[in-house]
């Protein structure tokens, strides 16, 4: 088609479930019991839109979209009660908590859109960009400002040096509402080496460094096709789609009216292999979080593509 202008339409839902359990001793009817309780929060996110991209050329487009977004809240407690010494069912409740109320949003977003890369199993040659303003409009106002450019070089073929400068946020009046969950730095995708599954109860760390309503991170990768440099196989990754890589990660995610300082960036640095494999992108790093005392180097296992 000579047509250039595309567009579509999203119906989803999305539900979100998160909790916490507490048990012990107690008495019910009287009778030594073991309790169990499980507080089970829900957020169930419906979202109804259509969008519309124009490409300019082959790698600039500018894209629209706008629709309506619901976000509701359930929380409740299930109750297990047990007979300390027979194991007898005593208890078997559901009960419904006091929730936040619903929000309500019309929402759009505007995005200038540009691809250069060739990319294999990671991104190897070109740069890339992506900047979005997305306003939203309801039973609170804010909007999100994302920002990502990523530029790779190959000053001697088959190295990439690969550079990502990232930030989105949330603005405006309504952006630290309770109701919205915060941004989380730890993700791999941001910054390895704080993986919120990775932490210890008594770690000697400040869990607040890792959440706010606006990031920004930086990362640098040193990315070779390993096969291709021991001379194994011919073709850019040689016998397996394989690349060896050493990395650099720094960030920061904060709240409106926070100082920020080198005291809030969190930093990491290793090496680590990725591959392609039955579809997907699978990463083994040996990483080293410098802001975590209590941690040497470690290994984590990614499944997300390089930057």
């Amino acid at each position: 088609s000579h047509r250039r202008l595309n567009w579509g339409a999203v119906a989803m839902r999305i539900p979100y479930v998160y909790g916490y359990l507490m048990a012990g001793s107690g008495e019910v009817y009287h009778r030594p019991a073991w309790i169990e309780q499980e507080y089970v929060n829900r957020q169930i996110d419906y979202q109804l839109s259509g969008f519309t991209f124009y490409p300019f050329n082959q790698l600039q487009r500018f894209e629209l979209s706008a629709g309506y977004r619901l976000i509701d809240f359930e929380n409740v407690v299930y109750t297990h009660a047990y007979d300390f010494y027979t194991g007898e069912l005593l208890v078997n409740e559901k009960e419904k908590l006091e929730s936040p109320k619903s929000l309500n949003f019309w929402t759009a977003s505007a995005a200038l859109v540009y691809d250069s890369a060739i990319v294999g199993v990671s991104p190897i040659i070109g740069q890339s960009y992506r900047f979005e303003v997305a306003p939203y409009l309801g039973s609170i106002n804010f909007y999100n400002i994302l920002t990502d450019y990523r530029r790779y070089f190959m000053p001697i073929r088959p190295f990439t040096l690969a550079f990502r400068l990232f930030h989105y946020g949330r603005y405006g009046g309504g952006a630290e509402d309770d109701r919205l969950y915060p941004l989380y730095i730890g993700y791999d995708y941001f910054i390895r080496g704080y993986n919120y599954s990775s932490f210890d109860f008594d770690e000697n760390f400040s869990f607040e460094r890792l959440w706010g309503t606006k990031m920004m991170v930086a990362n640098a990768e040193l990315r070779f096709p390993l096969f291709n440099v021991l001379g194994l196989g011919r073709g850019f990754y040689g016998v397996f789609p394989i690349e060896f890589l050493a990395f650099y990660d720094a960030g920061t995610v904060w709240w409106s009216g926070q100082a920020l300082g080198h005291k809030n960036f969190l930093e990491s640095a290793g090496v680590g292999l990725r591959a392609y494999l039955f579809g997907l992108v699978v990463g083994l790093n040996y990483v080293k979080p410098f802001d975590r005392p209590n941690k040497d180097w470690r290994f984590q296992i990614s499944f997300v593509p390089g930057f």
